[in-house]
């Protein structure tokens, strides 16, 4: 059944789940939700399985019409979402009869939000995830974004979990124009020069247009590297920060590529990767270098407050 209409396609809407893993030795990019967290939260909240498909909104959202009644939710960026016209709260469940019109509206603050239904997302597998990655035109729907027109069926979702415990332990980031994120030294790390080295916490970025689901630019103070030339190509994971030879840093996002020439100077940790989904252009980036293992204990505390996290 074609349970969902777009009347409005928004700027970039997918669908996306949690993304394919263990397939970055055979070259496949992880892709799934660019904010992981949010979109595990979406789904938690309507006690689905948090790897259930969801549609991912970029700067706009899409404009639809429902044709069977569905429990929804929004969470990420903060878009205002309507139901015939009516404006209802994010991170909370809402009931849309059959014939709903509903409507996400512009991002002010972060960059996508993620829709979940009661319902699973019907999209196209490779590889055990529908998630969409729209280089190589893989998964959700024929591999491309949402278009004016389209139809998604969805199909009965009989999971049912209560997450309420760890939703209510859970503390989102607070989503703003300007942006701190933990890092720890990438295996380039003492390629920097000194001077670099010493300055890159003090350095401001601004979050560059040119950027993507594969990858943020950053504009500000360029790094130097004190040994020039390309390196050999070696892995490179969503959160990496690549220097290249203009020292304007690239921070890898879900869909970047799995090997890489340009050094590795940074990782974003764990605890603040899913944040990248959420810069936007012209917002300000700092960074702060921590320990491995500050980040995992970062890691291990967040996780034991809000566990569903330890499963993206």
């Amino acid at each position: 059944m074609k349970d969902i209409e777009f009347i409005s396609s928004g700027v970039l809407t997918t669908i996306q789940d949690l993304g394919r893993r263990r397939w970055r030795n055979m070259g496949v990019p992880l892709s799934g939700a660019a904010d992981p967290e949010s979109a595990a939260l979406a789904n938690a909240l309507l006690g689905k399985n948090i790897n259930s498909p969801v549609l991912e909104s970029t700067f706009v959202g899409p404009k639809f019409k429902l044709h069977s009644s569905q429990d929804i939710t929004l969470v990420g960026a903060f878009m205002e979402l309507k139901i015939d016209g009516i404006s209802v709260p994010h991170k909370t469940v809402i009931t849309a009869d059959s014939g709903s019109i509903v409507e996400i509206g512009r991002a002010t603050h972060g960059c996508r939000s993620y829709l979940a239904f009661r319902d699973n997302i019907i999209g196209t597998d490779f590889l055990g995830s529908v998630s969409t990655y729209l280089p190589s035109k893989l998964g959700g729907l024929k591999g491309r974004m949402i278009q004016k027109g389209d139809f998604i069926s969805l199909e009965k979702n009989d999971y049912k979990e209560d997450y309420q415990e760890s939703i209510e332990a859970t503390q989102q980031a607070n989503y703003s124009h300007s942006w701190l994120i933990r890092v720890t030294e990438g295996p380039e790390y003492n390629l920097l020069s000194t001077s670099s080295k010493d300055e890159i916490e003090n350095n401001q970025y601004f979050i560059d247009k040119d950027s993507d689901r594969m990858g943020v630019r950053l504009n500000g103070s360029p790094l130097k590297i004190d040994e020039h030339g390309d390196m050999i190509s070696s892995p490179m994971f969503p959160g990496t920060i690549q220097c290249p030879a203009n020292g304007q840093p690239i921070v890898l996002g879900p869909d970047a590529q799995t090997l890489g020439g340009y050094p590795r100077i940074l990782q974003v940790s764990k605890i603040d990767r899913t944040l990248i989904g959420q810069l936007r252009p012209s917002d300000q980036l700092r960074f702060k270098k921590i320990s491995l293992q500050e980040a995992e204990e970062l890691w291990r505390d967040k996780a034991i407050s809000f566990p569903i996290i330890s499963h993206i």
